[in-house]
């Protein structure tokens, strides 16, 4: 006797998720450990997209985008309301007629600046 479609996802996210270190008592409730293995196992599914592309699992990617948000909303209030905050500030100053616009290059170079910086590497 075959096993059905679901007793094979199930099985599949069953080592998947231990892979990932998915809490396994997880019920819903938002936890740092459920938010970090969330996060594994999107990547892993976007490195298999990118490497294969097999877009069969394109669709997961959506519900766990999902769920890692509300699970940092939840976990993490503080961090949530200043990106709001920051987002829609940088909003406001983009519908400013005065402000200055930057090119590409400008932007990519001011970018690999604070890397370097961040490195430890002189500009």
């Amino acid at each position: 006797m075959s096993a059905s479609s679901i007793e094979v996802l199930a099985s599949a996210w069953a080592r998947i998720a231990a892979e990932a270190e998915f809490p396994a008592d997880y019920e819903g409730t938002p936890s740092p450990e459920a938010h970090r293995a969330s996060e594994v196992i999107q990547e892993r599914i976007r490195e298999h997209i990118v490497a294969t592309n097999d877009m069969r699992l394109f669709g997961l990617l959506h519900p766990l985008g999902q769920a890692s948000l509300h699970m940092e909303q939840a976990l993490w209030p503080e961090d949530d309301e200043r990106m709001t905050r920051e987002v829609e500030e940088a909003l406001r100053e983009d519908n400013d007629p005065n402000a200055k616009s930057y090119t590409h290059e400008e932007v990519m170079q001011a970018m690999q600046e604070r890397i370097d910086l961040a490195r430890g590497k002189p500009c």
